[in-house]
């Protein structure tokens, strides 16, 4: 098997210091699927030419740091030339996205982009806690801790586990367990002013205490709110999981097992 993860995207709330918000690459052979689709993640799958190649999208809630890009593609891929639909994976009320911005950007002067997101995509509700086939692969999902619902996602043959956004709860801990690979949150530092588990997030403490709990053979963090923060974020994460940690970055290629 031939597999790898491709970091896209890895910031929380907007892009910055050079890194599309959300955006996350999965290659397994010779199929490709797109997991979060926040700001500036199509010009990174533009400029690596991944448009043309996508097989499927995964959207792990309707917040829009993982899913406004969900336009841009779309336009990408209905103009100039129209691309094949997209099969589409997210929780039910993704819907309200989807039809909320065909209503606002949809072009009526032009049939290719009339109704860009329903003739780009096809949905396909996954409840939280559902197992689905997307693009030869069984993808598991159970429920994240956040204000939406959302989808802390599995790849059970990669053993690769995605939080998404979510506070710690042993329901995550116990669906991450014995990953390859964890793919985790770490967006404060510090839970010094925030409502982690109201507002359904980690501190880089956190992230290492759920790779730590789950016993998984890597973590990699992800949506730092502040990028500045990587390296004490690094150090926080460290003081709980005594195995390999890694700071995501754009362009990062990370590669992924048979389980």
């Amino acid at each position: 098997m031939n597999a790898k993860l491709t970091i896209l995207g890895c910031r929380s709330g907007a892009p910055s210091t050079g890194a599309a918000a959300s955006g996350y690459l999965i290659q397994i052979d010779n199929r490709t699927i797109l997991m979060d689709c926040g700001p500036g993640v199509v010009l990174a799958l533009s400029q690596q030419n991944f448009v043309p190649a996508l097989d499927a999208v995964i959207i792990s809630h309707r917040h829009a740091d993982h899913c406004a890009d969900l336009l841009a593609l779309a336009y990408q891929r209905r103009f100039p030339e129209i691309q094949p639909p997209l099969p589409l994976f997210g929780p039910p009320d993704l819907a309200i996205v989807l039809d909320g911005l065909d209503a606002l950007f949809g072009m009526p002067s032009l049939s290719s982009l009339a109704r860009p997101l329903h003739d780009t995509y096809a949905f396909h509700p996954i409840t939280p806690g559902e197992s689905f086939a997307c693009a030869g692969q069984q993808v598991h999902t159970c429920a994240a801790q956040h204000p939406v619902p959302t989808l802390t996602i599995r790849w059970p043959d990669v053993g690769l586990v995605y939080t998404a956004d979510t506070a710690l709860t042993p329901t995550i801990t116990a669906f991450a367990s014995k990953a390859n690979l964890l793919l985790a949150e770490a967006t404060y530092l510090t839970p010094d002013g925030h409502d982690l588990h109201g507002h359904g997030h980690l501190t880089a403490a956190q992230s290492g205490e759920l790779a730590q709990r789950a016993q998984v053979a890597h973590l990699v963090l992800t949506h730092l709110a502040d990028a500045a923060n990587a390296i004490a974020s690094y150090e926080q994460a460290s003081r709980c999981f005594k195995g390999p940690i890694t700071i995501a970055t754009a362009g990062m290629v990370l590669p992924l097992e048979r389980h």
